[in-house]
């Protein structure tokens, strides 16, 4: 365990000046070579674990020494966090191995402690630090419903005190990690019956003995390979200095640190989806019996619309990511669409993969194995239907004003789109719930306004600029229906009508994103693969075909190309996604 008089020696290893890219590097070294079976956080390993029901052997010490902790804390607060793209890329290095390892030892501590961060005091912020510095975790215990702004809290009750605190009653929802979590995010429904809820940061500490209560892992409830439980209060006096942000004002606080989180772990999610795509090129190019060959035009199709997917998907990511810090008051409607878009994305192009594997991809040992355990992670990962729902409810009533004043302004900036360039603080209180503008969507107009200045000529630029003119085409339509909805009847909104827009809203955002890296990104540092219109054209077509439009007509070159880059990578022990990231075992890994 990481304890603080270890925290010296741990950032002078990997201090927080060094730049992203080779943060991660030295995380993916530390955790090997995925394919040796010696290793204990390899592909093997990591599926025996999940088979015994535990997580990987030594998983959590190894990050404990490198000092993954401290990537989630604030630079300012002791820590290493300065941006949240490069905490979300460490714990995708993680999940590529292990969801549940990642989940239990990350990403939960992660989303719990931007409450504190977004909304803590200074003392709060403080404690929370020294609580995630010297090891802990924190949980948070309450759950976003269906139809938006609305928050299941269990029974908690809260009476509040006039000087502040207050007595908690009741239960919590379930709560993974809740037996190993050092801290807690609560959210709690007054007492009085006013419909307030207050947001408390609470110390397990100062908990009574047995308000902490485990769940049985046979629970039909329980959460696979984590611990699970719920906290249970009676008449238990709330310290003061526990509320986040002030008395009753727990919803908003809430809907704003969900506005930061909402696409950190869609974002680790692409580490199942990449390693669900290498166990089967592994195999179709090992010529496993029963799998279909490199020579099967389903499994070609298959494989580079998988890695299609996944790219429209990081592409998403990384503008609703970097928003947060560069665009905060726009950020909630890219956040949200990634929310309810890359995971349902990932989960479906990773399902059409089986069929390349045949019967073969029921099989529980080798690649077969790692291939079956990513698929079943991927359905476990938040949001789930009802966080996606609930996405897509705060979304639909922001339609008709962007669609009024801001899908042909100006576009965003180009640092919107890098992969690599720094980012300024996160700033909370630059956040807004309803987005102020929608430069993102602008990529589109103004891309089709440029169409003969786009940096690519023959079949490959009658394709692009074919499918821009689509795609602006299709936005335009959406802009009309947009403005025909009344803005301010917030039920009549809520219908199966405005979630469609929504729904096409969240793909034509995806496809402005991958317009954006190729234009703007870092396509000189990627001049190898981003610079090819290849992976546009096929991203763009992914996104056409999920809209109902037609696609651009088979080409055989990019098709090649395609999946020449995916064979690459995998041949090379490289990750499919935007980065582009060297993994643990270099050119031995696939």
């Amino acid at each position: 365990m990481t304890r603080s008089s270890d925290i010296g020696s741990l950032s002078e290893a990997v201090p927080s000046a060094v730049p992203s890219a080779d943060r991660v590097a030295a995380l993916e070294r530390r955790l090997g070579d995925p394919l040796d079976p010696g290793n204990p956080l390899g592909h093997a390993a990591a599926l025996a674990a999940d088979r015994r029901g535990e997580l990987p052997l030594g998983g959590e010490p190894l990050l404990d020494a490198f000092g993954l902790r401290e990537e989630i804390v604030p630079q300012r607060l002791g820590g290493r966090l300065t941006g949240l793209d490069t905490a979300t890329q460490l714990l995708r290095a993680v999940f590529r191995r292990d969801f549940a390892l990642g989940r239990g030892h990350g990403s939960a501590s992660l989303v719990s402690a931007v409450f504190a961060w977004c909304h803590g005091t200074p003392e709060q912020q403080a404690r929370t630090a020294r609580l995630l510095l010297d090891g802990g975790r924190l949980s948070v215990a309450f759950q976003n419903m269906s139809y938006g702004n609305e928050f299941s809290s269990g029974d908690l009750t809260l009476t509040p005190a006039p000087q502040g605190g207050g007595v908690l009653d009741g239960r919590t929802p379930l709560i993974a990690n809740a037996p190993l979590a050092a801290g807690f995010v609560l959210l709690a429904r007054h007492a009085d019956g006013d419909g307030a809820h207050s947001a408390l940061l609470l110390d397990r500490a100062d908990l009574p003995p047995d308000a902490v209560r485990l769940l049985s892992p046979y629970d039909a409830t329980a959460v696979r390979r984590l611990p699970a439980g719920f906290l249970e209060f009676v008449r238990w006096p709330v310290p003061a200095g526990s509320v986040l942000g002030a008395p009753g004002d727990g919803t908003a606080v809430a809907l704003r640190s969900l506005q930061v989180s909402r696409p950190l772990v869609p974002s680790m999610a692409v580490g199942c989806a990449d390693t669900a795509l290498r166990s089967v090129v592994a195999a179709v190019l090992e010529r496993a019996p029963g799998v279909r060959p490199l020579t099967s035009r389903y499994a070609r199709r298959a494989i580079t619309s998988s890695f299609a997917d996944m790219l429209v998907c990081d592409c998403l990511l990384l503008a609703a990511i970097r928003s947060l810090h560069l665009l905060p008051e726009e950020s909630s409607v890219w956040t949200a669409a990634a929310m309810c878009l890359v995971v349902r994305m990932l989960q479906q192009s990773t399902g059409d993969l089986a069929a390349v594997l045949g019967p073969r991809a029921l099989q529980e040992d080798g690649g077969f194995g790692t291939f079956r355990k990513h698929l079943r992670d991927l359905s476990e990962i938040p949001p789930g239907p009802i966080g996606a729902a609930a996405a897509l409810a705060t979304l639909v009533p922001q339609l008709p004003f962007l669609a009024r004043t801001s899908w042909t302004a100006a576009t965003p900036p180009p640092g919107l789109f890098s992969t690599s360039a720094p980012l300024p603080p996160l700033d909370p209180g630059r956040l807004d719930l309803a987005a102020g503008g929608d430069t993102l969507m602008a990529v589109l107009p103004h891309a089709e306004a440029a169409l003969d200045t786009l940096p690519v000529t023959g079949p490959d630029g009658e394709a692009l600029r074919s499918q821009v003119r689509a795609l602006a085409a299709e936005l335009r339509a959406l802009g009309e229906e947009c403005r025909a909805l009344p803005e301010q009847d917030l039920a009549a909104l809520a219908t199966p009508h405005g979630y469609a827009l929504a729904e096409r809203y969240t793909l034509l955002a995806a496809a402005a994103a991958c317009l954006g890296v190729w234009l703007h990104g870092d396509r000189e540092r990627e001049a190898g693969f981003l610079s090819d219109p290849a992976w546009l054209i096929a991203a763009l077509g992914r996104v056409q075909f999920r809209l109902g439009l037609p696609e651009p007509a088979a080409d055989d070159r990019r098709g090649e190309a395609l999946l020449a880059a995916v064979v690459e990578r995998c041949t090379q022990g490289r990750s499919l996604d935007l980065y582009d990231v060297l993994l643990g075992g270099g050119p031995a890994a696939a």
